[in-house]
């Protein structure tokens, strides 16, 4: 199990705050911070700067809680302090990640005003390298500037040995000689139910638009690796 991506941006005395309030159940002053969480004033001081700023705890009456983000932030957090406790009881090993490459296939030059398909699909496993012990489903989350997408979000299912059937997206630029700058975020589904997701990363490309009404039908391809996490089976 790994931290959710918000979590994992903040440093370590953040994340010991965190769990001091989600214990304490109650607004807390600095002092009592400092002594429940077992910090010094200064790493006191950064960790609520930084929680504040990601709107996880707020200050009232010279103490500090938890807003409604920081009390789902902090049942994750001890859900991920639970599952390592588990798994260090267990002597259970955890499985290397898997590399892979998201991979998106679209014509080197598109026409204003005009639909065409982006193909996203994943590339069959490289030798001497992990392997999935199953399929795997991730999500994708696809945004343009300068242009309008078919769809904003779409899954692949991504197998042990091959690569994933190809997924496609319709792009339709809006202005003749301006490039559409396309963004991808993946997210793997980490549990039976699709319902809990851990990023995979993301990337971001530009398309180019033809000043005419022509489009080279010649391709080009960009992707990323990502690190896929194996499901226990």
């Amino acid at each position: 199990m790994e931290l959710p991506f918000t979590l994992q941006r903040l440093p370590p005395e953040a994340l010991d705050v965190l769990r001091f309030l989600h214990k304490h159940q109650a607004a807390a002053a600095s002092a009592e911070i400092e002594q429940g969480a077992q910090l010094s004033a200064r790493l006191v001081g950064r960790a609520i700067r930084r929680l504040i700023n990601f709107r996880l705890i707020q200050y009232s009456l010279d103490s500090y809680e938890l807003t409604g983000d920081g009390e789902l932030a902090a049942r994750q957090l001890a859900d991920y302090d639970a599952a390592l406790a588990a798994a260090a009881g267990s002597g259970r090993a955890e499985l290397p990640k898997v590399p892979r490459r998201l991979t998106v296939v679209m014509p080197r030059v598109l026409r204003a005003n005009t639909p065409t398909d982006l193909f996203v699909g994943v590339n069959p496993p490289t030798a001497n390298t992990p392997q999935l012990t199953k399929e795997v489903h991730i999500t994708l989350r696809v945004s343009a500037l300068g242009g309008v997408l078919g769809s904003s979000d779409f899954g692949l299912v991504v197998p042990v040995d091959k690569a994933a059937q190809p997924a496609k997206v319709s792009l339709t630029p809006d202005q003749a000689g301006r490039a559409v700058r396309v963004r991808i975020d993946a997210f793997q589904a980490v549990d039976a139910d699709h319902l809990q997701f851990e990023p995979l990363g993301g990337m971001y490309f530009d398309v180019r638009v033809s000043m005419d009404s022509s489009q080279d039908a010649a391709l080009r391809a960009v992707g990323m690796d990502m690190l896929l996490k194996p499901i226990n089976v």
